[in-house]
């Protein structure tokens, strides 16, 4: 499975997450401020209009008083209109709304002979609030400009701006102080399976209360469990198995040894092939059993051992095809039989997933004080991802095997003080044994 990219923690997220929440909040309720403020100053201004068209009807109609000291509009100043009872504008405060651009809609001035009215729209290209209310001689309109109320709105929403700001910086800090409160014991449970491994499956040891988290630690426990049992199966199966297959290999090798010497000459080649073809089996055997004990592939059988004539020239002649670019005199000390198995593995790897016969190259050169072994196919490559994980035991790549090949040819080339490793791509995947070169102290 291949990971995401890398990204924010998950503390960030929830704290991001809560501001983001606050800031939505905090945008409706400025909203719904808005809209409540703006609301009851349009009320406002709408009652006092029709008082002030009250009174001056009322002014009109007894014929005492004075409609200047009548008038209480909220911003001290209202223009007046006299309309006429079939609607028709008679007379106005201000010269400007005497004109025909400045009247009412005849229709509404009429219906507001019957009853009191209020009026919004555009005079004179403004916004206006008219109250409406007749009187003896016909409609008194009284006309408020709203322009302030705009004004009021708008430095009420840059305050409310200004104060939603720190809030959501706030919320920030609040939701990642939350969120890592939270979190901590999450993180806590990662750290502690991190620490799990192929050789330390142990159950978690969970201390909190039985919530997600806690219901997470068992649920993993479970795993854990379930990959032990599995685990000590795999072992026991391949114990039994090994253990059971020693004992023919055994009787195998010694009829082949008996063969052997009662055979002719003609038979002789192909018994001895036989019998080495039956000690790679038996060492096969062995390291299954080591292996299934949890053990390394340890105690080499130290020989002066040719690279080239030793090692090399005889696993590339069991492989049709294999080209081998090697000069006898690279000398290490080890086991033959051990550093051929090694080979053998890469090899057989590299033949399976080569194009061709002929799509695998073998190689040893000598650097400083190293003998170097390339084993090098034109196969389709090894995933990026994989590299860190192809010589783990069991592990199965695209190409299948057994997942012991290159695990043991990694423990042997180890305890032989060398490294084994691999560079891929496709069309060139080269594995690279180091093995240091013989000493003379070695040879004494």
């Amino acid at each position: 499975m291949q990971l995401n990219a890398p990204r924010l923690p998950l503390t960030w997220r929830v704290a991001l997450l809560a501001g983001g929440a606050i800031a939505l909040l905090a945008g409706l309720t400025l909203l719904v401020s808005y809209q409540v403020v703006r609301s009851g100053m349009y009320a406002e201004l709408r009652r006092s209009l029709r008082e002030d068209a009250a009174a001056l009807a009322a002014v009109y109609n007894s014929g005492a008083g004075s409609a200047s000291t009548s008038l209480s509009g909220p911003t001290g100043g209202v223009v007046l209109q006299i309309y006429g009872p079939d609607g028709r504008l008679i007379a106005a405060s201000t010269p400007e709304y005497e004109r025909a651009q400045a009247a009412l809609p005849p229709s509404d001035v009429r219906g507001a002979g019957l009853v009191s009215t209020s009026w919004s729209g555009r005079l004179l290209n403004e916004e206006v609030e008219v109250a409406l209310s007749p009187f003896v001689l016909g409609v008194v309109a009284v006309i408020g400009d709203p322009t302030y109320i705009s004004d009021t709105l708008a430095e009420l929403s840059r305050i409310l701006f200004l104060a939603v700001l720190p809030v959501v910086v706030l919320g920030l800090l609040v939701g990642y102080i939350v969120a890592a409160a939270s979190l901590r014991s999450v993180s806590r449970l990662a750290r502690l399976a991190s620490q799990l491994g192929p050789e330390r499956l142990e159950p978690i040891i969970y201390s909190g209360p039985s919530d997600e988290v806690g219901r997470l630690a068992h649920t993993v426990n479970d795993l854990v469990e379930r990959l032990r049992e599995s685990r000590d199966a795999q072992r026991v199966f391949l114990a039994e198995t090994s253990h059971e297959l020693r004992t023919p290999l055994t009787s195998l090798r010694g009829f082949l040894h008996r063969a052997s010497r009662r055979a002719g000459p003609d038979a002789s080649e192909d018994l001895a092939d036989a019998q080495r073809v039956s000690l790679t089996m038996t060492r096969l055997v062995e390291d299954l059993l080591q292996l299934s004990r949890g053990e390394m592939v340890k105690e080499p059988n130290p020989h002066l051992v040719d690279l080239a004539a030793d090692v090399l020239e005889p696993v590339a002649a069991e492989f049709d095809g294999v080209r081998v670019d090697a000069r006898s005199g690279a000398l290490v000390l080890g086991d033959p039989q051990r550093l051929r198995q090694v080979i053998r593995n890469l090899l057989a790897n590299a033949v399976r997933v080569a194009s061709g016969p002929d799509g695998v190259k073998l190689g040893l050169a000598v650097e400083g004080s190293e003998a170097v072994l390339r084993v090098k196919d034109d196969g389709p490559g090894i995933p990026a991802e994989l590299l860190d994980r192809i010589f783990e035991k069991f592990y199965k790549g695209a190409g299948g095997g057994s997942g012991l090949g290159l695990a043991i040819a990694e423990q042997v080339t180890r305890h032989h003080g060398g490294t084994v490793t691999v560079t891929s791509r496709p069309g060139d995947t080269v594995f690279t044994v180091r093995l240091p070169l013989v000493q003379e102290d070695d040879v004494d």
